[in-house]
């Protein structure tokens, strides 16, 4: 979506410079795809790639600034995005992922302002020297600002900050970021908070855990747990994951034990599902979005009969039809008919609050929050009203969408209307971020509008 509006004398010279850039680079590319590297040797190659590395580090800088140029502008609001990462991430269609990681190099290793508009150097002022430098690469500047993240709070001596800093600097020159992500756990590690912080606290507060999906569908999980939490995981995942003997008959008879073919990583893996698949059949789980915590999953009527293709989970993950199936023994099953271009088929009712049917339905169609950029997942939304119960809108589908807790409680004071087109919702921006106020969808709707996503 572009985003209209006046000039300044510092955005026009911005933009001149701005277009000298694109020119250079124009010309660049038109060099190299001419063949400008074939009479390179290694030496030469060696030396150009490292060059260009080297001014595409730099680039970063522009981030920086245009991160703080956004907050000073308060952008976030103008845009009717709830902070500057989802901001960037729905303006430039970035990963959230990177999005954030751009505002948090903003903050640790950009310029800042004082609140009487002094400059103030930046909160990690080596690596912001070694980027500026461009022999050190975001990515490794983001693994040492996150290790130091970890310890820059209450009960640790500044100066061991600064020294990190400087140290993990010098190290970013020489070292790519597998090895020094190794490098800044140990420079957290010698920070000594003893004395200044009791352990347990401390324990406490370095506490985590996170999921996030890949793209093959596995996922990845990092955390840190506390001792108390660590030790009831253990007590649930131990005995489950003991190796399991199965008896063998062989050809003239015998019996033999078989010992198990899985390792301790996978045995321990498999312990989680048992331990998830019995929660699950407890039917002990709060509600979750309206709705009982289950698993949702999308998929075609006739590809689950015939057991091919595949179904969608309301986060995104692909699972097989064998997969689905063998969820359906351990939770509910909820059809919902679709259309070819994804819209759900009515259900429609009297009553104010929308069903535990329709807000599964809801899940089928909008996949989550519906205000463009956002990508909040069903669990964490509400349903709203597009003409709104008290005037005389129906609880129908064709009269509801998911929206997040906080876009459902902000979008019209920001100037922003939901309008259901073609039976799916959309969103009319303001007159100052649109002067010809086009309807604009969320990507992940307008997807499945297209019918990208719904058959794999």
């Amino acid at each position: 979506m572009e985003i209209e509006g006046g000039e300044s004398g510092a955005a026009t010279s911005a933009g001149l410079a701005l277009d000298g850039l694109v020119g250079a680079l124009d010309g660049l590319v038109e060099v190299v795809e001419a063949g400008g590297l074939d009479g390179l040797d290694g030496a030469g190659l060696v030396d150009f790639l490292q060059r260009f590395e080297r001014v595409r580090n730099r680039m970063s800088l522009v981030d920086h600034r245009t991160v703080r140029a956004a907050e000073a502008s308060r952008l976030p609001e103008t845009v009717g995005q709830p902070n500057l990462t989802a901001t960037l991430t729905w303006l430039l269609r970035l990963s959230r992922g990177e999005a954030a990681r751009r505002v948090r190099a903003a903050e640790q290793v950009g310029e800042r302002l004082a609140t009487t508009g002094e400059a103030l150097a930046p909160l990690r002022p080596a690596l912001a020297a070694a980027q500026r430098t461009g022999h050190v690469s975001p990515e490794q500047v983001d693994g040492c600002v996150r290790a130091l993240e970890s310890v820059d709070h209450r009960g640790f001596d500044p100066a061991d900050l600064d020294a990190g800093d400087r140290l993990l600097a010098q190290h970013a020159v020489t070292f790519g970021p597998k090895e020094l992500r190794v490098i800044a756990q140990q420079v957290v590690d010698r920070i000594d908070p003893d004395g200044t912080l009791p352990q347990e606290q401390l324990n406490a507060e370095r506490r985590h855990l996170a999921f996030r999906r890949r793209g093959d569908g596995m996922y990845d999980v990092e955390g840190r747990l506390t001792g108390e939490v660590g030790a009831k995981l253990h007590a649930v995942l131990g005995p489950l994951a003991k190796p399991r003997q199965e008896a063998v008959v062989l050809e003239d008879g015998r019996v033999v034990d078989e010992p198990d073919p899985r390792h301790h990583g996978q045995r321990t893996h498999d312990a989680l599902g048992e331990a998830c698949d019995r929660l699950l059949r407890s039917g002990a789980l709060p509600d979750s979005g309206g709705t009982p915590a289950t698993v949702i999953v999308t998929i075609a009527e006739e590809d689950l009969q015939a057991r091919r293709r595949w179904g969608v989970t309301s986060d995104g993950t692909m699972l097989s039809t064998d997969a689905i199936i063998r969820l359906a023994d351990e939770a509910d099953v909820y059809p919902a008919v679709v259309t070819k271009t994804g819209v759900v088929l009515q259900l429609g009712r009297t009553r104010r609050l929308a069903t535990g049917g329709q807000t599964v339905a809801l899940v089928a169609r909008d996949g989550g929050c519906s205000f463009p950029g956002c990508e909040r997942p069903p669990e964490w939304c509400e349903r709203h009203h597009v003409l709104g119960w008290a005037e005389g809108g129906r609880t129908d589908l064709h009269n509801l969408t998911l929206l997040c807790a906080w876009h459902h409680h902000n979008f019209a004071a920001r100037g922003w209307t939901c309008v259901m087109i073609d039976d799916l919702p959309a969103w009319v921006p303001p007159r100052w971020v649109d002067r010809e106020q086009r309807p604009v969808r969320n990507a992940r709707v307008l997807a499945r509008q297209r019918g990208l996503g719904l058959r794999c």
